[in-house]
């Protein structure tokens, strides 16, 4: 049995974050540029990225189905804190970030990035804040497969996809669990 793959497709992995452009196609193995690597994935670990459908995504507006909104008969009494106007951004682009020296590798550049993302995290606990959006960017999902290794190990933070509309695939909101004590 064939499979769809041609040379010049656009791809998306089917068991992790990524994708990338087939290069060669060679009976069910697919080698994929992505980023700068290439790699070679069975057919089946892979899924086409149809433009048709992401260009329909990015302009279908979000909709909250089933949300459940009671209103209240009480007044409103006036705050006397300040308004949060939702989660905390920080920008993971290297170019959003304090520079690094000139020859720094694309590990230490990594590793840069992952720094400034603990550090928000531990900002953002320090003042109480519940939320946190770390964007990543598109890229070859390198950087998003290292924030997720790294929030899987605090069990004080629970993570999901960022509004689509707001930053498309590119970020992550990271929900910070308070403990009483």
């Amino acid at each position: 049995m064939g499979h769809p793959f041609q040379v010049g497709d656009w791809v998306t992995f089917l068991d992790e974050v990524g994708e990338g452009k087939v290069i060669s196609v060679r009976g069910e193995d697919v080698e994929v540029l992505a980023g700068e690597f290439t790699r070679v994935f069975l057919a089946q670990e892979l899924i086409h990225r149809d433009e048709q459908v992401m260009r329909w995504m990015a302009q279908t507006p979000v909709t909250q189905k089933d949300l459940d909104v009671r209103l209240s008969a009480e007044p409103t009494l006036p705050s006397h804190q300040p308004a949060k106007l939702g989660p905390i951004e920080m920008d993971l682009h290297l170019h959003e970030l304090p520079p690094l020296h000139r020859e720094a590798s694309a590990h230490e550049k990594l590793l840069h990035q992952l720094d400034h993302a603990r550090r928000a995290i531990a900002e953002a606990r320090r003042r109480g804040d519940g939320r946190i959006v770390l964007i990543h960017g598109n890229g070859s999902g390198r950087l998003r497969h290292e924030l997720e290794q790294m929030l899987r190990k605090d069990a004080g933070l629970r993570y999901y996809d960022a509004s689509y509309q707001l930053f498309g695939q590119g970020a992550l909101e990271i929900e910070i669990l308070h403990r009483s004590k």
